[in-house]
């Protein structure tokens, strides 16, 4: 599959300073024969290229509830298949897919911004990308989408959540090119060190996704080399090209989810 799908989509970026929460409905993403069969065909010839790909559940946006409280995200089910195809053939006329990603930028206590090279089993090989991922059922216990943010931390570089001192209240919504991905960016700050994080990472990381880690330094330079990188994931572009030049980012409650 394609990297280009997350490094050089229409991205759009909106602050989030209200509580996010989500909820499982019973239903699923109903698909047609035709789809299913045409989903069927392009996952077969997929796992051929690559046979570390599961075909595992995924959830997708199926509505968004606006209020005082917060905004309430209801979600559905579908598959992996049908979000990977919904993401390769955007120009197609297929039932829609919301996947939902969450995922955040750590800052270690020395100042660097923490970043994971994806390995070459995964969907998207040698993309630089916040640690995060998709959002599973198993997060949403109680509505909250940064037990993934903290999941995907231990799962992928070994950090748990003692490790992590703050967590801002403010946080990034990304909508990729026709909502096929929905995702949430915290800003995170760890006590550790970057030389003991990757020590951590050596040592204890377990899901095999991230095959290095990428240590930026807060600074103008350091940032603006990693924004002109052609493996930079697209969300992570624009947030840290607008936070360089202090631009502002329209808040999501702005954004039509229809």
């Amino acid at each position: 599959m394609s990297s280009s799908y997350v490094c050089g989509n229409n991205t759009k970026v909106y602050v989030c300073n209200d509580k996010v929460s989500f909820c499982l409905s019973e239903t699923e993403i109903s698909l047609n024969e035709s789809e299913r069969n045409t989903i069927c065909k392009y996952w077969k010839e997929a796992v051929a290229k690559n046979p570390n790909l599961f075909d595992g559940v995924v959830l997708s946006v199926r509505s968004v509830a606006q209020s005082s409280h917060g905004i309430k995200i209801e979600l559905e089910k579908t598959r992996y298949a049908h979000m990977t195809y919904v993401m390769n053939h955007k120009n197609e006329h297929i039932t829609k897919c919301r996947a939902v990603a969450v995922g955040g930028s750590i800052v270690t206590r020395d100042g660097y911004h923490v970043f994971g090279k994806m390995s070459h089993h995964t969907s998207f090989p040698d993309v630089i990308q916040c640690i995060g991922g998709g959002l599973s059922e198993e997060d949403i216990f109680d509505g909250d989408p940064v037990h993934t943010f903290l999941r995907e931390c231990r799962e992928e570089i070994g950090l748990t959540g003692e490790d992590i001192i703050s967590i801002d209240d403010k946080k990034y919504f990304y909508i990729r090119e026709n909502q096929t991905t929905v995702g949430i960016c915290y800003i995170a700050k760890t006590g550790l060190t970057k030389e003991t994080l990757l020590q951590r990472f050596e040592e204890t990381a377990t899901d095999g996704e991230i095959e290095s880690l990428v240590f930026v330094k807060e600074t103008h330079e350091a940032m603006s080399d990693l924004l002109m990188q052609q493996s930079l994931v697209d969300y992570a572009k624009v947030i840290f090209e607008k936070r360089l030049l202090d631009q502002s980012f329209d808040d999501i409650r702005e954004y039509n989810f229809d």
